[in-house]
C-alpha cells in the first residue's frame, strides 16, 4: 500500500493496493495542493505535506473497505461451497470470447457467424476497459455499462436490426456464461429492441425463375440447392441438412422440423423437385451417409460463404447484378434487378435479393395464387400469420394490380374482369424447362391461363338452308 502522485498529468492523489494478488491504482479523491517535493520520500511545504496526511487517511480508508468486501465475498464463496461443493467462479473480460466459443452445440458454428460474435464481444469489451479499466470481470459488469455500449453502437450508425442483433446475441452470452462467471444479474436483461427501417427481399416473377433454372443449371453442384429452395420455400440450411429420412417420393411429401422455429412442416413435393430428390437418391445410402445432399452439408457446416458465392454466379449470369458491379455496357442494359439496396440508416447496403428470396418468392406466388394461408404456414412453418404477412408476402405492384384485377367484381375493375395471359417470355422459360415427366402439367397450366384471359368466339349462328 502507497501513496503516488502523477506528474504532470494530474492534480489528485493516487493509493496504490494489492487486491487478489493484482495491483490496483485508484483515484483517492484528495487533491494535491501546495508545492510537492522532487520525490514523496523528502517532504514539501506545509500545504503539500497537510495534502498527503488526507491522502493516507483515505488510502487506509480504501484498504478497509477493500478488506471488508473480500471477507463478505470470501463468506459467499464459503456458502457456495457448503450448499455445491465448489466455489462460485468467475471469468475475466478478456476471455469471454473463448469460453463463449467453447458452449456446447448441436453443430458448429459457421466461421462467419463466429467472425461476426466475436467482433460484437472485442467492441463490448474494449468499450469497457475503456469506460472504466477498473472492471476485469464478467460479473462486474452493470446494466448501466451495458445501456451505455450500445447507445455508442447507435451512435456509430449501426441499423435496427444489426443493434438489435447485437442485444440479442450478448444477452445470451451472459446468460449462457452465468453460471460459471457467477453472474447475479444478466446485464442485457431489459434492454428493448429497436424499431427501424425495414428492408425486405423482393420476391422473383415466374420467368425469373425459369431463367435461374436455365443458368443454374451450368453448375451441377449448386443446382440442386437453387431448385430445392425454389420448390420448398426451406432456408438454406434445411436445403442442406435436408435427411434422407425426411423424403417419401412414394407419396411426394417431404416432412422435416425447421432449424429455426423447430416447427414440423409438410411440403409436397413438385415434379422440378421430384428429378433433383430422385437423381439425389439413387443411390443407395452408405452406413454413415444420411443426408440427400451431403456435399452441400459439407459446405454448409464449413463453409457457408462458398455456397453464398456459388448462388450469387447464378444470379448473376441470369442478369441480377448491382449496377456498380456490371463490369461491362452489355451487362448493365440487361440486368434484371439490383441484388442490394442503399439504407437510409446503416453502416452497409441490405441484401435484397439472395437465397432467401425463395422463400420470399414461393410465399408471395401461392398467397397471389389464392393458397390459403394456413395452408402457406404449414409450408413455411411460420407460427403466426402476421409474420408471413409482414415479411415474406411481397408483390410486384403489377403482380398485385393483375391478381386483384382477376379476382374483383368486373364493376370494380372495369369491364370484364381476366387473368392476362402469360407473355412471350414466360412461355418460352416454361417450355425450357418442361421434362418428360412435368410437360402435361404446364401444358395445363398454360392453357389454363389462356382460357380464362382470352374471349370466346361466339356461337356460329343457325341458318336455316333452303
Amino acid at each position: 500500500m502507497a501513496l503516488e502522485i502523477q506528474k504532470g498529468r494530474s492534480n489528485w492523489w493516487y493509493g496504490r493496493v494489492t487486491v487478489n494478488g493484482a495491483d490496483i491504482v485508484k483515484n483517492l479523491g484528495v487533491q494535491i495542493k501546495g508545492v510537492p517535493p522532487r520525490t514523496l520520500r523528502e517532504q514539501g511545504d506545509a500545504v503539500f505535506e497537510r495534502s498527503r496526511t488526507k491522502a493516507q487517511v483515505a488510502l487506509e480508508k480504501l484498504q478497509l473497505d477493500l478488506k471488508s468486501k473480500s471477507t463478505a465475498e470470501e463468506l459467499v464463496q464459503t456458502i457456495h461451497e457448503l450448499r455445491t461443493g465448489s466455489r462460485v467462479s468467475t471469468i475475466l473480460l478478456d476471455n469471454i470470447g473463448a469460453r463463449w466459443k467453447e458452449l456446447p452445440r448441436r453443430r458448429p458454428l459457421s466461421e462467419r457467424y463466429v467472425s461476426q460474435a466475436e467482433s460484437w464481444i472485442s467492441r463490448f469489451v474494449a468499450f469497457v476497459k475503456k469506460s472504466n479499466p477498473s472492471i476485469k470481470e464478467m460479473t462486474q459488469i452493470q446494466s448501466t455499462l451495458s445501456r451505455a455500449f450500445l447507445q455508442a453502437e447507435a451512435k456509430r450508425g449501426v441499423t435496427a436490426k444489426t443493434y438489435n442483433n447485437i442485444v440479442i446475441f450478448l444477452r445470451s452470452v451472459f446468460h449462457s456464461l452465468r453460471k460459471e462467471a457467477g453472474i447475479a444479474e444478466n446485464p442485457f436483461d431489459g434492454i428493448p429492441t429497436r424499431d427501424g427501417e425495414a428492408v425486405f427481399r423482393r420476391p422473383f416473377t415466374a420467368e425469373e425463375l425459369g431463367v435461374l433454372v436455365e443458368k443454374a443449371k451450368a453448375d451441377p453442384f449448386i443446382y440442386p440447392l437453387i431448385v430445392t429452395g425454389m420448390c420448398t420455400a426451406m432456408r438454406r440450411g434445411d436445403c442442406c441438412t435436408l435427411l434422407r429420412e425426411s423424403v417419401d417420393l412414394k407419396n411426394s411429401f417431404i416432412t422435416v422440423k425447421t432449424s429455426k422455429t423447430g416447427e414440423y412442416v409438410q411440403i409436397p413435393i413438385f415434379p422440378l423437385l421430384r428429378e433433383v430428390l430422385e437423381k439425389a437418391l439413387k443411390s443407395p445410402a452408405t452406413r454413415t451417409e444420411k443426408f440427400v445432399f451431403p456435399k452441400l452439408e459439407a459446405h454448409y457446416g464449413t463453409n457457408p460463404d462458398h455456397l453464398t458465392d456459388r448462388v450469387r454466379r447464378v444470379m448473376r449470369a441470369a442478369g441480377f447484378v448491382d449496377s456498380e458491379d456490371a463490369e461491362t455496357e452489355e451487362e448493365k442494359k440487361n440486368a434484371r434487378g439490383e441484388i442490394h439496396q442503399v439504407r437510409k440508416g446503416g453502416l452497409r447496403k441490405a441484401s435484397v435479393r439472395d437465397f432467401h428470396s425463395f422463400r420470399v418468392t414461393w410465399v408471395t406466388l401461392a398467397l397471389s395464387a389464392g393458397v390459403p394461408l394456413e395452408i402457406v404456414q404449414k409450408v413455411t412453418g411460420h407460427r403466426t400469420a402476421s409474420i408471413v404477412m409482414k415479411h415474406y408476402f411481397q408483390p410486384g405492384r403489377e403482380d398485385f394490380r393483375r391478381t386483384l384485377a382477376g379476382k374483383m367484381p368486373s364493376l370494380l375493375v372495369g369491364g370484364e374482369a381476366k387473368v392476362e395471359p402469360p407473355d412471350s417470355k414466360e412461355i418460352l422459360a416454361k417450355l425450357k424447362a418442361m421434362t418428360a415427366e412435368t410437360w402435361t402439367g404446364i401444358r395445363d397450366e398454360l392453357v389454363a391461363r389462356f382460357a380464362t384471359s382470352v374471349p370466346a368466339l361466339p356461337a356460329p349462328s343457325e341458318e336455316k338452308t333452303e
